[in-house]
């Protein structure tokens, strides 16, 4: 098979980024006035139509490398959104190890302050944290 011609190679990478035939046929060089009827024609050659599911396959496989590096990426995130969440329960906020382990202690962090220091929290008969109510409304400090 002869290869397309560069103004047609043009044309079949901007189809696949535009999905329209005119303005991939305008952006590929084809006068604006024609552009309609050139996009038209080009879309029904058979060797056109196949260079542009060629395009798409390879743009798809680029992607979906991608797209598992971004997974990867979002469940580092959420992780570390877990990891934030579970220190604000513990009224740990601000001191947010530099770990992945959520099972780290406030007193075993650098500044050696505990949940209770500089929150307004005290501890209740059987030891856990009451926060102070303010307005009438419990309010939790965050």
């Amino acid at each position: 098979m002869t290869p397309l011609k560069a103004r047609q190679e043009r044309f079949c990478r901007r189809f696949v980024e535009l999905a329209c035939a005119t303005t991939a046929a305008r952006a590929a060089g084809y006068a604006p006035r024609w552009a309609n009827t050139a996009g038209y024609r080009l879309l029904r050659h058979p060797r056109i139509a196949q260079r542009i599911a060629e395009i798409e396959a390879e743009t798809a496989r680029l992607h979906s490398r991608t797209s598992e590096v971004l997974v990867g990426k979002l469940e580092n995130v959420d992780r570390r959104a877990v990891v934030d969440l579970q220190a604000r329960i513990r009224g740990c906020a601000g001191q947010i190890p530099l770990t992945d382990s959520a099972d780290t202690d406030c007193a075993d962090w650098p500044d050696g302050r505990s949940a209770n220091s500089s929150r307004g929290a005290r501890p209740t008969a059987n030891g856990d944290l009451q926060r102070a109510r303010r307005g009438g409304a419990n309010f939790s400090g965050f």
